[in-house]
């Protein structure tokens, strides 16, 4: 399968390093039998924090999905809580596309009566919002904190996360959360989950794994998602714009 970045990290700041730390983190946390690729694009936002830069990376996981299906890869992980593009891929692949928002809400709402999200910066929280809305979840997210901490600055700033998310977490179980959600996938490859499951003893949802397994499942069991409800499209996408 495939962990597909809709955007060039390995031109940002944190470097093609990056994309090898994160194959060799999904790698650990796969099953037995499972390879898994990671991939970004040569053009879309450098990182993902508002629906603008959502709207930006939809492009390349458009392009990307049917050749990566063509090249033989089992599923697609979208690079981005925000599942950008989740739809239009699921239409142009016949393949599991998982959006890992999605997977990770639905995992959270197993777990827990009401789920708290944690994330990056402000800007995403409404965004955050309106995706819960959009898949159904809205009455079982309590709310969006966020620990003011930027995509590219979370792994350097590792341990101030950490306790901020501590702090975010606690104010989220007074507010009447109980159980969490980590809103940010360069967040979830921090491996910071279990540690702040067991500081809060409260269920915490990293994404990565969320989305990873759920892929691993839908291949294991040869599902892939409905063509009744993500048709073809009836025009070439490189014929549909003029």
């Amino acid at each position: 399968m495939t962990y597909f970045i809709p955007g060039p990290m390995s031109r940002g700041p944190l470097g093609g390093g990056e994309l090898e730390r994160r194959r060799g983190y999904l790698e650990r946390h796969a099953a037995p039998g499972t390879s898994v690729s990671v991939r970004d694009w040569h053009r879309g936002p450098a990182s993902i924090e508002s629906s603008a830069e959502e709207y930006l990376s939809v492009p390349g996981l458009l392009e990307a999905a049917p050749l990566l299906e063509a090249e033989g890869t089992g599923a697609i992980i979208v690079g981005c809580f925000g599942d950008p593009g989740l739809s239009g891929a699921r239409e142009v692949t016949a393949i599991p596309v998982v959006g890992p928002g999605q997977a990770s809400a639905h995992l959270a709402a197993q777990l827990g009566s009401r789920f708290a999200v944690l994330t990056v910066v402000d800007e995403v929280v409404p965004a955050i919002r309106r995706q819960m809305r959009g898949h159904g979840l809205d009455g079982f997210l309590s709310e969006v904190l966020a620990v003011d901490v930027p995509v590219l600055e979370l792994r350097g700033r590792r341990d101030e996360v950490v306790d901020e998310l501590e702090l975010a977490g606690r104010r989220a179980l007074r507010n009447g959360a109980d159980a969490l959600v980590l809103g940010c996938m360069t967040m979830g490859f921090l491996d910071v989950a279990r540690d702040l499951q067991e500081q809060l003893e409260i269920p915490v949802v990293n994404p990565v794994l969320a989305s990873l397994k759920l892929a691993e499942t839908l291949v294991a069991t040869g599902m892939a998602p409905s063509a009744a409800a993500y048709p073809t499209p009836r025009k070439r996408l490189d014929a549909a714009t003029v």
